[in-house]
């Protein structure tokens, strides 16, 4: 990291110790008195609190909020958090990044460090994550371990997707349209109110199409006439029911449907690379012609062979369908006064089927990938207090069962000449958790608390997996390669883990409206396996090893200015012990251990100096090192956390005015991102540099709020940046996915109270 860098983490840390303050939610909306913030309100700790009484780093969007961002995608809230990344080279699995902590092998029986929740329920398989977002009550991004309130352990953090409730007697809702280039439209609706006395529902649905934005190219003068990739095709309905079982029980339910149905997807952009032969890293510069290695060093172009980012060269068709069901059943009753009890009960249920062009004209190399994943859940929750005390105690049990399926065919992937050879891998991990915790509040003087929690929990895993070779036409039937209960090596096929997460903070109210805290936060994640689908990586390495997080924390928050101010400030720093680090294993993925060390920090800022007028800023800063990480040969390199710019900035402004009886609003919103490796190897094709993204809209609403209009752009740059790269230098080349170009649309809606 250059020295203008650490000078920028530097300062970030002492910004702290001075009271400049952190981990603010984007409250930019105005309240009706103008030129003052809203007050957000979060559940951080399981209960209803402001968000700046909060000692956590937490960023919210309310539901508001959000329809005014056009955020419509659980991914699409990467924007405008700082310290958030997102990879994904498909919405078959979504990988968030919190803090450069982050999962990103793309397997399907692995679990998540950044914990994703909604409506109160863990989805633990990846695969589940990326989903159309709709009629939402809010959504929180906690950084940093937590472990002590939240189901499932996280060393990340985790994000919290919370759906409008039907908690309204009198019937309300909305439609809306939108329509924009590529041949993109949605629709989607919402209604609820009181059916009965104490009985309450609603219903939510979302439809959206769109062809992809990226399209068959040229490369080498050969047309390409594949499908296109980067579109959607599905719909989501969610009904939820509410009723007041007596005057201290209250029973919620919510019952969710998704289905994806042929979305276009499955296309890279390649780029021709050499690699290092030393440790068989991708390189651009005076790289080893792979075709010819005793031949000189080669510069290779860094861009795609198609000569457009958004131009794949594919003659195939590949696609993605996915169902999702979840059902929540929540009820909480008032045992007395002072003390409440919270049931949470959760099924879900998911198939997916996924196939990729891997090959992209170079030769037949298709990937496909199949995952049936069940989970239950079940959370008790005891909570009460009284004066100086505040405590919540509890019980957790997960139950997950991931049936995966790999297929790779052709020489690309699996050697000779062979377009019809085929290696097929299927596993099996089966496993339940369960856990204890508890939590206590004590205000030890009027402006102190001392906070102090611990989570007892304990993993048991099997795997199955075994793995077929054929070649049928050639006549080689499926003929079994490995069973891992054949290996011999005692263990390997199981996990039996057990161990505790921890906090203890101390807050200091300075004023009424500053907020100082210390935090210690001990993360776990269980360890798991690579479902290696090529058989590179040997018995020994299959299994990695659980990580664990010791997280220090320094943070102040403070609403200044008669509310008019809103400052923010945050520092981190993270000892990790076993790392689970990302990497290939020739071609192959797998998960390693390693330890490693992060510091950083976020500052988020948010202004109405005036009537009509709101700003926010965000900022991260970050700078880490992973001891160990395998490359190609089996060698390790040193290496920095994957997709974790050593520093980021998010912008928002808005300025609306009384226009036609209703209000005009213009605004503006973007992120930059420094230079950052996208792959925890740091190859060279893996370097991204440094880039930025800007949104911009014009919005109408009628002064009742029932009519509302927006033209919008996205990315009016037309930046060029990555989201996704795959280093696969070993054979000549790098897959990589760039995010969207720039589109304009129109959304149009109608609400009514």
């Amino acid at each position: 990291m250059s020295d203008m860098r650490a000078r920028l983490v530097r300062a970030c840390v002492c910004a702290t110790l001075a009271n400049a303050a952190v981990g603010v939610g984007h409250a930019w909306a105005q309240t009706e008195e103008k030129g003052t913030l809203e007050e957000v309100t979060v559940t951080a700790q399981k209960r209803e609190q402001a968000l700046q009484d909060v000692g956590i780093s937490v960023a919210a969007f309310s539901g508001e909020q959000l329809q005014r961002l056009g955020l419509n995608n659980t991914t699409a809230i990467a924007q405008q958090v700082p310290a958030l990344r997102l990879q994904s080279f498909s919405p078959a699995l979504t990988i968030f990044s919190l803090r450069g902590v982050s999962q990103n092998n793309f397997q399907d029986n692995l679990e998540a460090p950044v914990a994703v929740y909604m409506d109160g329920a863990y989805v633990a398989t990846m695969n589940a994550i990326n989903a159309q977002m709709f009629d939402m009550e809010r959504v929180e991004v906690l950084r940093g371990p937590q472990g002590t309130l939240f189901g499932r352990n996280a060393t990340g953090g985790l994000i919290h997707f919370i759906s409008r409730r039907a908690d309204e007697d009198a019937f309300n809702g909305y439609a809306e349209v939108s329509a924009s280039e590529f041949g993109t439209h949605s629709a989607e609706a919402a209604i609820g109110g009181g059916l009965a006395d104490n009985l309450r529902a609603r219903l939510a649905a979302r439809y959206e199409e769109s062809d992809g934005y990226i399209r068959p190219g040229t490369a080498f003068g050969v047309p390409a006439s594949g499908g296109r990739a980067g579109g959607a095709h599905g719909y989501a309905v969610r009904g939820s029911i509410q009723a007041d079982l007596s005057e201290r029980v209250l029973l919620d339910v919510t019952a969710a449907y998704s289905r994806d149905d042929d979305v276009p997807t499955g296309q890279y952009v390649f780029t021709l690379a050499g690699f290092d032969p030393n440790t068989g890293l991708g390189a651009f510069t005076n790289a080893v012609d792979p075709a010819d290695p005793e031949g000189p060093l080669v510069n290779f172009e860094r861009r795609p062979i198609t000569g457009n980012v958004w131009r794949h060269w594919s003659n195939e068709f590949p696609s993605f369908n996915r169902d999702v069901k979840s059902l929540t059943a929540q009820i909480t009753a008032d045992l007395s006064d002072d003390i409440e009890l919270v049931s949470i009960s959760n099924g879900m249920q998911m198939d997916k089927a996924y196939v990729e062009d891997s090959g992209q004209g170079f030769g037949h190399f298709p990937y496909f990938t199949n995952n049936d994943y069940d989970q239950w859940s079940q959370e008790l929750r005891l909570s009460g207090g009284q004066g100086d005390l505040r405590w919540q105690t509890g019980a957790y049990y997960l139950d997950m069962t991931a049936d995966t399926s790999q297929v790779v065919e052709g020489p690309l992937a699996l050697g000779g000449t062979s377009d019809t050879q085929r290696m097929s891998t299927y596993g099996t991990v089966r496993s339940k958790n369960w856990s204890v915790f508890g939590q206590v509040e004590y205000d030890i003087a009027p402006q102190w608390t001392l906070i102090g929690g611990a989570r007892w929990s304990q993993d048991d895993k099997h795997l199955d997996m075994t793995r077929f070779y054929q070649d049928v036409p050639n006549g080689i039937p499926s003929t079994k390669l490995f069973d891992i209960r054949d290996t011999g090596v005692p263990g390997v096929d199981d996990i039996d883990y057990s161990d505790y997460a921890a906090r203890a903070q101390l807050n200091w109210k300075a004023q009424e409206d500053v907020l100082v805290f210390l935090a210690f936060n001990r993360g776990i994640k269980g360890g798991n396996w690579s479902l290696d689908p090529l058989g590179s990586v040997g018995i020994a390495n299959i299994k990695h090893k659980p990580e664990k997080l010791n997280s220090y924390e320094l943070g102040t928050k403070a609403d200044l200015l008669d509310n008019r101010l809103r400052v923010n400030v945050t520092a981190f720093h993270y000892d990790y012990k076993d790392y689970q680090a990302f990497s290939l294993l020739g071609i192959t993925p797998q998960v390693s251990n390693s330890d490693a060390k992060a510091t950083g920090g976020e500052l988020e800022i948010s202004v109405a100096p005036f009537g009509g007028l709101t700003l926010s800023a965000g900022a991260a800063f970050i700078d880490s090192k992973v001891d160990a990480v395998p490359d190609v040969f089996g060698g390790t390199v040193r290496a920095e956390l994957p997709m974790a710019p050593a520093a980021s900035v998010n912008l928002l402004a808005q300025y609306e005015w009384p226009l036609l009886a209703g209000t005009m609003a213009v605004q503006l919103d973007g992120r930059w991102n420094d230079d950052q490796f996208l792959e925890g190897t740091n190859s060279e094709v893996s370097a991204e540099p440094a880039y930025s993204v800007w949104n911009g809209s014009l919005q109408y609403r009628t002064a009742d709020e029932s009519f509302r209009a927006s033209l919008w752009v996205k990315n009016f740059t037309n930046e060029e940046y990555r989201v996704y790269n795959l280093d696969l230098g070993l054979l000549g080349f790098i897959q990589q996915v760039y995010g969207p170009p720039r589109q304009v649309g129109v959304t149009v809606s109608y609400h009514w109270h």
